[in-house]
């Protein structure tokens, strides 16, 4: 009989930390949803703007530091000095 009671307890208890177990991976798995839904939307917000002219020169002048005829860039390095980066055409 007691041995019956003994492993009753430990199926019980493996099943209980099983439950708490899955609670926690559940959990985690809600963050990393919601996380993932504000990408998206972020995302989404994006794309309504890659055909709009204004958004494609913001990209190229912010990733492809490009710039229009007749103005200066100026990059500044890890020192902090100045470099003049005009456009000749």
């Amino acid at each position: 009989m007691t041995v019956i009671v003994v492993v009753l307890i430990a199926v019980v208890g493996v099943s209980i930390k099983n439950v708490f177990d899955l609670r926690a991976e559940q959990d985690e798995l809600r963050a990393k949803n919601k996380q993932l839904a504000s990408e998206k939307a972020s995302l989404k917000d994006e794309l309504k703007n890659v055909n709009d002219y204004d958004y494609i020169e913001e990209q190229a002048r912010i990733q492809l530091k490009l710039i229009r005829p007749g103005e200066i860039l100026y990059v500044l390095d890890d020192e902090g000095t100045e470099t003049n980066g005009k456009d000749d055409n």
